[in-house]
């Protein structure tokens, strides 16, 4: 009988301990289980925040370029800038869309959008502060030519007046003389031995940069020489510059600080559009992407880049 009930109470902590394993196996397949969600939901989270910073970019974009239409008509010198700078938005746009339809934006390069925004709204503010004072200041020369109608024994005095504030405003008239660049190109080209040129995109096939554009027409800027610089960034972020093949410093025009340029061109400007080609040689056989940027008067007008394998 003893030997029976020891043999039954034997029975009983097997099962009890079979049953504890049980539970323990069960609890960590369960809490796998949750981790697992767990995890797939603050993936889950992840992109949700992410797209939602990309809609959040992106109706900033919108936003900003609709502040610029809203300044066109104000002033008709500086609507040109207001085109180009509506253009240059749309381009970001076509790129962070892109950037959102591959779903692989990292953070760096969310920053570098989130950048951009400040940097354009900035830029709108600045416009749109340079239109208030072109607004107030054309607003004072109209109230002192009515003053001219009613007291003509003053207009000496007070076209003298007008002459000096007028040169104030020749700066501003600079921003409608601007060129509007159409067709911006940088390509990487061989040469043959029949002297013909054959794109690559080879960094150490090449034998130089061909960078073409046309100007487009601009009635404003008056006919005689202009000088447009052309900046070529290699894949490092830095100017290429070599005196020899014309390199120097320009100042920038909003700041007045020194900026390097690769090559200087001139052009015998007659106000219609000329189709512009450069070649590049120096310092381009490192596989990566060249940027090229063209100033005119200090200003940045055009920009384009191209990636060499």
């Amino acid at each position: 009988m003893e030997d029976n009930k020891q043999g039954a109470g034997g029975s009983k902590k097997i099962y009890i301990a079979i049953i504890i394993l049980l539970l323990l196996i069960n609890g960590g397949a369960i809490y796998k289980l949750w981790d697992e969600n767990r995890k797939r939901e603050d993936q889950k989270t992840v992109i949700e925040q992410k797209d939602t910073e990309l809609k959040s970019l992106n109706q900033q974009f919108e936003t900003a370029k609709q502040d610029l239409e809203s300044m066109k008509g104000k002033n008709s010198e500086l609507d040109s800038i207001v085109n180009n700078r509506q253009a240059q938005i749309e381009k970001i746009q076509g790129e962070l869309a892109a950037a959102q339809k591959r779903g692989n934006l990292s953070a760096g390069e969310l920053k570098k959008y989130k950048d951009m925004v400040a940097q354009v709204q900035a830029q709108n503010a600045e416009l749109q502060k340079k239109i208030e004072e072109l607004t107030a200041q054309n607003q004072e020369l109209n109230a002192k030519n009515l003053d001219l109608t009613k007291n003509l024994d003053a207009e000496k005095t007070t076209t003298a007046t007008l002459t000096d504030q007028n040169k104030g405003l020749s700066k501003k008239v600079e921003l409608g003389s601007l060129l509007h660049l159409q067709n911006l190109k940088v390509e990487g080209e061989k040469k043959k031995k029949n002297g013909k040129e054959v794109a690559k995109t080879s960094a150490k096939s090449i034998d130089l940069l061909k960078i073409s554009f046309a100007t487009g027409d601009n009635k404003v800027l008056e006919k005689g020489n202009l000088s447009l610089y052309v900046r070529v960034i290699n894949p490092k972020g830095e100017t290429i510059s070599v005196a020899d093949q014309g390199s120097g410093t320009l100042k920038l025009a909003d700041g007045g600080t020194d900026m390097q340029y690769s090559k200087k061109v001139d052009l015998d400007w007659d106000q219609t559009s000329k189709n512009v080609a450069i070649d590049w040689t120096e310092n381009i056989k490192t596989a990566g992407t060249y940027k090229v940027e063209v100033y005119q008067a200090g200003y940045l007008i055009g920009q384009s880049s191209v990636t060499l394998k």
